[in-house]
């Protein structure tokens, strides 16, 4: 094996663009997947940590109120293992902005807060008040200092205790006109029983946190809270905590998708370039077998071909990706999940890629060797080439025949190498998709952001009503809007927890049917919007049950038509069909065309504002994250192209060499050699241009529908120049690898290229 391991290196350094072509491959396609699958692992097991080491609820209960009657009751069922009662109220900071969502709990054995710095929370303490790490920081507040809050009683002050983070405010927004976390205005805090007394009249607890041993039904809760029992949510649609799933399942879906189609594109071409290279030695093998070298060291010798260096590139990638594509990607996450402590973890998934790719290599290469390996030494040396030409020549009759020279060659020569062709067909499609669907993303998220903020906002100012608030006059163009929580059960009994939004007369919000012409709101009956209609399966005609959390009983309301709203995903009503509902018209919010804030702000029933402006960069910062892994994706699409392009593209010039010297010895010019080589390439560039544009843009609308959030619509939308760009960068490269390596052609030796096999 010696002599076997010698000849591997020296192949290796003859053939090394292959062998380096492969080494890239491997690399690239584990360095993107394992960079994010760090991100998304690590992100995933601290949460996990975070959930365990609070003890976190499972189940959290709303109700009108929860008397220690019933929080008896309900910990006394046998699929409750734990459960404490909280109460919950938003307090502004005196002389400040900022709102403070302050908690009491009647015992911390679920859910309790983390300690940051400071003392443990105490929620028999007489006074001190703890306050997220977050707000902490981004308001300059430290352990000692006093914090006064405007309570329903009067003002109340505070002693820093301790700062705490809890694993129920991972994603803490704070008000409903947030889509981001934003602590320097809103932030959570937690005081004792004494605490709350000094900021509310009496103690109200409206929530249950439940530690489930098993699926708990609502009907047994119902049971005990009869008609103040008002909704569940569980880990799924608590937002505050499972935005952090949502975003790790975002990363693992564009991750996935997206990766499997380079990953496919690089386990394809490393195949062929493995069964090209082993091809290519067919004489050696023979030579090898008429030594007297056993075929299953032949098989191994090549094995290690396919296993060694995809291996190594495989290592080299998961190391790349690990300090550069995972700190990039966490540094973007970090800016809206807040966590004790992040870490990267290595996918057990990215070995198991590691290995496929390994196995494929090795697989080709051995296969590839037993067809060499069946026959005579004499049989396996003979060299085929006359049958080739006998067989190609058939076929230049007819239509053929007509056509010139260069054409005719170019023709034999894909008729000869047909795999050869295909792969260079399927280098070019993969190209055009990676292309399109890496800038189609960016067209995709800019496109519905200019729709939403453009076309159907039409509103300047949002102000957001404080509880028990009523219509006030206001002298600019407005519209008020109700916006409610709400549970909605479908025909299929499946129910979704949402939001309900009901229109008073204005145009602050503009409803857009499929064909983008304006939409005004029935006069009975909702709308639904697209993306919610798809998700839940409801159609226009369906009747669907809505309850308003509070409410005890479900409303029969009739879709009448699904409407072009990208955001918010709720149901919308006019406010003529939500009181034929027999329901109350109770706005809570204030959409104008006015940028006074400061008029806004100092009315005493608004209790928050917020600008169009405003939104359209929350919205940026949730975009920022997609584009972060978009840009990544391009890269790596725009090299392993190359790659790919530029591999096929040698594989075929060693191919060919012989011809090309056969050409030059019949007195053929280089230009007219080169001419004929880009016959080909354009041909092969042409056929997968064609296809892979339309493929490039129903792979964007399948990326763009997969990696969408529950609450906002992208629209798959790509525009001419990014058309122009990626066939610009695919087409450049391809014809680019042709023309370089056509030039290799002067340096052919041709004694060595026309010496005979035989």
């Amino acid at each position: 094996m010696g002599y076997l391991l010698k000849k591997m290196l020296r192949d290796i350094r003859s053939n090394w663009t292959q062998f380096v072509s492969v080494f890239l491959m491997a690399m690239i396609s584990v360095l993107i997947f394992s960079g994010m699958a760090s991100v998304w692992t690590g992100l995933n097991s601290e949460v996990d940590a975070f959930v365990k080491e609070t003890n976190m609820a499972d189940l959290w209960v709303r109700a009108m109120s929860v008397t220690e009657d019933d929080w008896e009751a309900i910990k006394g069922l046998k699929e409750v293992d734990d459960a404490s009662r909280c109460m919950s109220d938003s307090f502004s900071v005196t002389d400040s902005s900022s709102e403070l969502q302050v908690s009491y709990v009647d015992n911390d054995a679920v859910s309790h807060p983390l300690l940051i710095e400071g003392v443990e929370y105490d929620n028999e303490a007489q006074d001190g008040i703890w306050i997220d790490q977050n707000f902490a920081e981004k308001n300059n507040l430290r352990i000692g200092d006093r914090l006064r809050l405007d309570g329903l009683t009067g003002e109340a002050e505070f002693e820093v205790k301790g700062t705490i983070m809890s694993p129920e405010a991972i994603y803490y927004t704070g008000s409903i006109t947030e889509t981001v976390p934003n602590y320097e205005k809103y932030g959570y805090a937690f005081v004792s029983e004494a605490g709350m007394l000094r900021l509310s009249p009496q103690i109200l607890f409206t929530q249950l946190k439940l530690k489930t041993t098993e699926k708990l039904e609502d009907s047994s809760l119902e049971a005990i809270l009869g008609e103040r029992y008002i909704c569940t949510q569980d880990t799924d649609t608590y937002i505050p905590f499972a935005r952090s799933h949502q975003e790790s399942s975002q990363i693992r879906k564009m991750a996935i998708l997206f990766s499997s189609v380079f990953i496919l594109l690089a386990l394809m071409t490393m195949y062929t370039s493995m069964v090209r290279l082993v091809n290519r030695q067919k004489t050696l093998i023979g030579t090898l077998k008429a030594l007297g070298t056993g075929s299953n060291a032949i098989r191994l010798h090549y094995a290690c071909y396919g296993l060694v260096i995809p291996i190594l590139g495989g290592i080299l990638g998961l190391i790349i990706g690990r300090y550069t594509v995972s700190p990039a990607l966490m540094k973007v996450k970090q800016s809206t999940i807040y966590l004790p402590q992040w870490s990267l973890i290595h996918s057990p998934a990215s070995f198991a890629l590691i290995g496929v790719i390994a196995v494929c290599c090795v697989f080709a290469s051995v296969w590839a060797a037993q067809k060499c390996l069946k026959g005579m030494p004499v049989d396996i040396m003979r060299d085929n080439a006359m049958s080739k030409t006998k067989k190609s020549a058939a076929k230049e009759t007819g239509f053929a025949a007509k056509l010139s020279y260069e054409w005719r060659w170019t023709l034999r020569n894909i008729w000869q190498n047909k795999i050869r062709f295909l792969m260079g067909i399927v280098g070019v499609v993969g190209g055009m998709v990676l292309m399109i669907a890496g800038f189609g993303v960016k067209d995709a998220i800019n496109g519905s952001n200019d729709f939403v903020f453009s076309q159907q906002f039409h509103y300047e100012t949002k102000a957001i009503l404080a509880p028990g608030s009523t219509r006030f006059d206001w002298d600019e163009e407005s519209q008020w809007i109700q916006e409610t929580n709400i549970e909605l059960k479908t025909k299929h009994n499946e129910v979704k927890q949402t939001i309900m939004t009901v229109c008073d007369e204005g145009d602050m919000l503009a409803f857009y049917n499929d064909q983008d012409e304006e939409y005004a709101l029935p006069q009975s009956g909702a709308v639904i919007s697209r993306k919610l209609a798809h998700d839940l399966g409801i159609q226009a005609g369906d009747t669907v049950e809505v309850r308003v959390f509070g409410v005890q009983d479900w409303l029969t309301v009739t879709i009448v038509d699904t409407v072009k709203v990208l955001s918010p995903q709720s149901i919308f009503l006019s406010r003529q069909a939500y009181e034929a509902l027999d329901m109350s018209f109770q706005p809570s919010a204030l959409l104008t065309a006015s940028m006074d804030t400061e008029a806004l702000k100092s009315n005493p029933q608004i209790k928050s504002v917020i600008t169009r402006q405003q939104q359209i960069d929350n919205t940026n910062t949730i975009a920022e994250s997609v584009m972060t892994i978009v840009k990544l994706l391009i890269v790596a699409s725009v090299v392993l192209s190359v790659v790919i392009l530029y591999n096929l593209g040698i594989l075929s010039y060693v191919e060919r060499i012989r011809d090309y010297a056969t050409m030059k010895v019949l007195g053929f010019y280089q230009k007219e050699i080169r001419s004929i080589a880009i016959r080909e390439c354009l041909l092969t560039t042409v056929i997968g241009w064609i296809i892979g544009l339309p493929l490039g843009v129903e792979f964007l609308k399948l990326y763009i529908r997969i990696i969408s959030f529950d609450t906002f619509e992208w629209i798959a939308a790509v525009q001419p120049m990014t058309l122009v760009i990626a066939s610009a960068i695919i087409v450049g490269v391809s014809i680019g690898v042709n023309l370089l390596l056509s030039r290799k052609v002067k340096k052919i030796v041709m004694v060595e290229a026309l010496k005979s096999v035989d």
